[in-house]
């Protein structure tokens, strides 16, 4: 397992490498009016709009430094269906914008120092783990949205048609 770290509000974070599809330099975000602030809006991705997020915002109460290292992961998560299906879920694209993207690592060097986390009103923070000697948050991407915001920034970004 690779793992990406960043920080935000000062503290690092990681989060597994298997759901980040491509990571790109910051880019201008179309704002969308009347969601929550940590939500910054809609940028084109390869062909479809994709809801964006701030990280920073979302675990604290800044917004993300515009840096050099700052950086717009685009993530894959499963969509969160109503109901229980047989067939698995389909995946969504968010975008995070990650301050201070600082390195990927190796699983082989995580040491758990306290299990994951279950606060409901922070269902995205994980495991607690010590990587070279640092003191690492793990967060749960499919769980950075609340479900009912998710399903509505989801739906309204369908996926291209086929050719």
């Amino acid at each position: 397992m690779q793992l990406l770290t960043f920080t935000a509000g000062g503290q690092t974070y990681a989060i597994e490498a298997r759901s980040v599809v491509e990571v790109l330099p910051a880019v201008p975000v179309r704002a969308v009016p009347r969601l929550p602030d940590y939500v910054l809006g809609v940028v084109g991705y390869r062909g479809r709009l994709i809801p964006v997020i701030d990280l920073a915002k979302r675990l604290t109460d800044e917004f993300s430094a515009r840096r050099l290292s700052t950086r717009l992961l685009i993530v894959e998560i499963p969509k969160r269906e109503p109901t229980e299906s047989p067939t698995p879920p389909s995946t969504a694209r968010l975008g995070i914008v990650a301050e201070n993207m600082v390195s990927t690592l190796r699983s082989e060097d995580v040491d758990t120092l306290f299990p994951a986390m279950c606060l409901e009103s922070s269902p995205y923070l994980g495991r607690i783990v010590r990587l070279n000697g640092q003191t690492v948050h793990m967060l749960v991407v499919e769980n950075l949205l609340p479900a009912d915001l998710a399903s509505g920034l989801f739906a309204a970004t369908p996926e291209p048609p086929s050719p």
